[in-house]
């Protein structure tokens, strides 16, 4: 009974890489895994969820006008090349639903975000992947690749490497005319974008998050920006109560409250380059990072990925194996920036394995 493209995808046994589950109690342990803002949302946010919770007995909006004004506001665009979605997943999803014909191959550079191979398969689309010569993005061997796909995902960003194609290479693959999605899930860390040239252009989608900056990961809000011809297949095929009335009131509120995101942001990059030097001087090499995240080699402690990982989960400190990430291999973990009380007890717990000492 199940479909052809879903057996594939079962066959290929393709999923979303979840961090493993260790024996602690994850609500008394300290969360460097999953990209979450350490700070939360807005106090405004809350208030607004608090306000909003008196309508949950009739449906949301179905078009999330208000929204979507929000968005473009803060972006400046035209509403109407706002599209939204269920987190970005839903929105990637949508996209391979609107612009990916069975046996299409869509181009995806390694290591990256897991759920751009799964929404091409679920589809019956074909990831082409290239890898990243030492996660370096080279804009002449992914040009040599577009030729044969449909479409092109970059993380912009990129997840979990923290660094970016340039404006120029970006630019240079727009103009071999195929779909480009650029998500930028981390542009609010990194201070740059190319959002508002997006409605512009005929053959790019920018991916965007509250899930980040804005502490919204529970709600589960995304949104693209592109132009309104490509953002209106978009909004046809999506289910028309797919965000939730809290999830839309608190995400205007959530873009309302700028002077709380400009805390936050400055906060997370402070303690990135706090981060980033008391790693480096424990002898790990750290790659540089434009998101709220560090992509570290671990093999000057001497050890791998899972060892670590076992190592700071026994003392209530997760962050992430990236193992299971493709591309990566066993020497790498991912680390979210924390508070400087969470980064300042990463680090004196690794001090403690440092030398392979335990």
């Amino acid at each position: 009974m199940i479909s052809k493209r879903v057996s594939e995808m079962l066959s290929s046994r393709v999923s979303y890489p979840f961090a493993r589950k260790y024996a602690i109690d994850v609500g008394k342990a300290i969360n460097l895994a999953s990209n979450e803002s350490p700070y939360g949302p807005s106090p405004r946010v809350l208030r607004a969820l608090k306000q909003s919770s008196a309508r949950i007995g009739s449906y949301p909006d179905p078009r999330a006008s208000k929204l979507k004004l929000a968005i473009s506001r803060y972006i400046g665009v035209e509403r109407d090349c706002v599209a939204v979605g269920n987190g970005s997943d839903e929105i990637f999803d949508l996209i391979c639903k609107a612009f990916v014909d069975p046996g299409d191959a869509a181009l995806i550079p390694l290591p990256t975000f897991s759920m751009y191979e799964i929404a091409c398969l679920i589809n019956g689309g074909m990831p082409k992947f290239i890898e990243l010569p030492n996660f370096e993005w080279r804009t002449a061997e992914l040009a040599r690749e577009m030729s044969a796909v449909k479409l092109a995902f970059m993380g912009r960003p990129n997840n979990p490497t923290g660094n970016s194609i340039s404006i120029q290479g970006l630019n240079e693959l727009l103009g071999m005319g195929k779909l480009v999605v650029v998500d930028e899930a981390y542009v609010e860390f990194a201070g740059y974008s190319i959002a508002k040239q997006a409605p512009k252009k005929e053959n790019l989608l920018v991916l965007r998050t509250f899930s980040k900056a804005f502490g919204l990961a529970g709600l589960r809000v995304g949104y693209a920006v592109g132009n309104p011809k490509l953002v209106e297949i978009l909004e046809m095929i999506r289910a028309p109560f797919s965000i939730n009335t809290l999830a839309q009131a608190a995400a205007v509120e959530a873009l309302r409250d700028r002077r709380y995101l400009r805390k936050v942001v400055t906060a997370v990059r402070k303690e990135r380059t706090y981060l980033r030097c008391e790693l480096s001087n424990l002898g790990m090499r750290v790659l540089p990072s434009d998101a709220n995240f560090l992509m570290i080699d671990v093999s000057p402690l001497k050890t791998d990925a899972s060892k670590i990982c076992e190592f700071l989960a026994k003392r209530n400190i997760l962050i992430r194996n990236l193992s299971n990430f493709r591309g990566v291999g066993t020497r790498w973990v991912r680390i979210t920036v924390g508070t400087r009380p969470q980064n300042e007890k990463l680090v004196q717990t690794l001090k403690k394995f440092k030398g392979g000492r335990k």
